[in-house]
């Protein structure tokens, strides 16, 4: 059965090592869902963090492989109940919005976001949550013809438990 698995792999951060990471998922044809890089709590190390649908065959298949990568310290995978992530977003929206009571409440009050820009024309507004609460709200202003641009981030993740095994092996 085909599921949402999250693949974090601990590496030196060097050059190509991402591609050798994303070509696991290549060779397989796996469309990634979601890609975040970023450095981790050691320095020298980062975090690479890849959502992608798939079955557990597969998805162990891959993380036994880039076990093997040269750089990569430390690879597993996870379900989404096993880690604390969220996404951000940002909504470029018109300022028509603010005319209207009711909408301008939902995606200024109710909706946990916040501006980070104002202008003459438009909103620049900054949301963090699931990717299906981030969907539902870009669904909502689209379908009142206010979004006019969108971008999303990758998931930020932490685990729920304590994993000093990266310290061990880095150390």
């Amino acid at each position: 059965m085909n599921r949402e698995y999250i693949v974090v792999a601990f590496v030196n951060n060097q050059i190509s090592v991402l591609n050798r990471i994303t070509s696991a998922y290549l060779k397989r044809e796996i469309n990634i869902e979601s890609l975040n890089v970023s450095e981790s709590f050691v320095k020298g190390i980062s975090t690479i963090v890849i959502s992608a649908i798939t079955s557990a065959d597969t998805i162990e298949r891959i993380v036994n492989q880039l076990g093997n990568v040269i750089d990569v310290l430390q690879v597993d995978y996870y379900h989404q109940e096993d880690l604390i992530y969220k996404e951000m977003a940002l909504y470029k929206i018109s300022a028509d919005i603010l005319s209207d009571k009711s909408d301008s409440d939902y995606i200024l009050n109710r909706s946990n976001s916040r501006i980070i820009e104002m202008g003459k024309e438009f909103l620049i507004i900054e949301k963090s949550g699931s990717r299906y609460e981030l969907e539902k709200m870009k669904e909502k202003l689209e379908s009142k013809k206010f979004l006019a641009g969108y971008s999303r981030s990758g998931n930020a993740i932490l685990h729920r438990e304590q994993d000093k095994s990266i310290l061990l092996k880095v150390s």
